[in-house]
């Protein structure tokens, strides 16, 4: 983990860069796609849904969770990824589902910089390198 400071800005413009975008996505997706069989099962999917750390935390100490509210929560979310509905998430999908996700986050934090603490391999941490990168270049 690190601490990262970034802004709404940092995530568009990161998901506007085509080629770093998708270089991302196809890197996690094939990190995730455990069997390599081009899909991801909900096995294989919810390691992805656990990092994005949809509970309260307190000062980055997780807060004790009802284990049912916990799949419910897990099973609505990969729902949301498994647009038909065929019980697995291909890498369309993924893409599409993980670039909506990140809007939402862009929008919801604004144009102000916040700093977070962030997990290496992910999206965040990736768009904060890839805007570190285009500043020194």
């Amino acid at each position: 983990m690190s601490v990262e400071i970034l802004d709404g800005a940092t995530i568009v413009n990161f998901m506007e860069d085509e080629e770093a975008f998708n270089v991302q996505i196809c890197d996690r997706f094939a990190h995730l796609d455990s069997d390599h069989d081009g899909r991801l099962s909900y096995g294989e999917m919810l390691k992805e849904l656990q990092c994005l750390r949809v509970f309260e935390t307190h000062f980055g100490v997780d807060v004790e969770t009802d284990p049912d509210e916990l799949v419910r929560v897990y099973d609505s979310l990969f729902l949301q990824f498994d647009h038909d509905l065929n019980g697995t998430v291909d890498l369309e999908e993924f893409k599409s589902e993980t670039k909506l996700m990140m809007l939402a986050m862009a929008n919801g934090m604004g144009f102000l910089p916040v700093q977070m603490v962030l997990e290496e391999d992910s999206f965040l941490k990736k768009a904060a390198e890839w805007e570190s990168a285009k500043l020194v270049a």
